[in-house]
């Protein structure tokens, strides 16, 4: 599963926030590179946030890269932040809420049941096939 999510330390339950829009995202995490992990686990990806909504994704431990875009789907009352990778044509739609300082990111393909947390934000920036990004 191709994750794409953006968020900290979980600090109080997303039922009793609402959702970020797709301005709000955008602000967020255009010119950044992010690392993301499940609550608990190890990091499992690294996602680079580019102009025009466009973004790269790489899973850790390899240096193949998947470009792809994102775009808000939804209604303006509970928005979604939806990928599309250039190998995968299936949308992976995400609801985003601002916990903290950070995010906390609800995966809605598979009825929110994965929640994934920014771990780090890479300052080196992103490896594909040997070249940064």
């Amino acid at each position: 599963m191709r994750a794409l999510l953006l968020l900290f330390l979980l600090a109080t339950p997303a039922a009793a926030q609402d959702p970020v829009t797709a301005e709000e995202f955008e602000e967020l995490v255009e010119g950044r590179t992010l690392t993301y992990g499940a609550e608990g686990d190890p990091a499992y990806g690294i996602e680079l946030y580019r102009p025009n909504r466009r973004v790269t994704w790489a899973f850790l431990g390899t240096d193949q890269c998947l470009e792809g875009t994102w775009y808000p789907e939804g209604p303006a009352d509970s928005p979604a932040i939806c990928f599309v990778y250039v190998d995968d044509p299936e949308p992976q739609c995400w609801r985003f809420f601002r916990e903290g300082e950070g995010l906390r990111a609800e995966f809605l393909n598979d009825g929110g049941s994965t929640v994934l947390y920014e771990l780090i934000e890479e300052d080196a920036g992103l490896v594909c096939g040997g070249v940064g990004v």
